[in-house]
């Protein structure tokens, strides 16, 4: 009987730990690390040999929560204002600090498919989700990068003070983080976004 009781202890124990019971334990459930309204920026990269290597291709607010399960992420793509672009699908999928995929499709207009890295900043201003994407429709491949939606960086830039600051120092991760890991140097200018 000792014995029987010191399994069913040791199931218990077993399930907590990795959440499988109780709301999720320790170890258990994904991460909480990109739950929020982010603003994804996709940059196509050129052809010509000019200074000019990418320009601006799309943007999007992608909303990112842990599912019912915590086993995984529910996304949608939302407007400015947060409501549902339901003619948009969005599923997202992160472990370990990688963006495994962030695809996001509209029927018969794109397909993209984003892969990459999630930087944690000294701050939620200045996390950052940036990599490479590919869009199998038109054929294209390119960068992309994703800050949260409320952070300083979107919100009163041209008001708030210091909030110029911030957006250089964004601008300045952004572009070691891809020179880090792609080897190019590519020139960010938010501002030109915020407009």
């Amino acid at each position: 009987m000792k014995k029987a009781s010191f399994f069913i202890v040791l199931g218990l124990a077993v399930l907590l730990l990795f959440g499988c019971v109780g709301g999720g334990g320790p170890l258990g459930g994904v991460s909480t690390k990109p739950v929020d309204t982010w603003f994804v920026e996709l940059l196509y990269k050129l052809d010509s040999q000019t200074d000019l290597q990418y320009e601006h291709r799309a943007h999007f607010y992608i909303d990112i929560e842990v599912n019912e399960a915590k086993d995984g992420y529910n996304a949608k793509a939302v407007d400015e204002e947060g409501n549902e672009q339901e003619e948009i699908t969005v599923t997202f999928d992160f472990s370990n600090d990688k963006v495994n995929s962030l695809k996001i499709q509209k029927d018969g207009e794109y397909d993209y498919n984003l892969t990459g890295e999630f930087y944690d900043g000294s701050s939620k201003d200045l996390d950052v989700m940036f990599g490479t994407y590919s869009e199998s429709i038109e054929s294209e491949e390119g960068h992309w990068f994703a800050f949260r939606k409320d952070s300083s960086t979107l919100t009163g830039v041209s008001t708030s003070e210091g909030a110029g600051d911030n957006l250089k120092q964004l601008e300045t991760i952004i572009e070691g983080l891809i020179k880090e890991t792609t080897g190019e140097e590519v020139e960010i200018d938010l501002s030109e976004l915020m407009k």
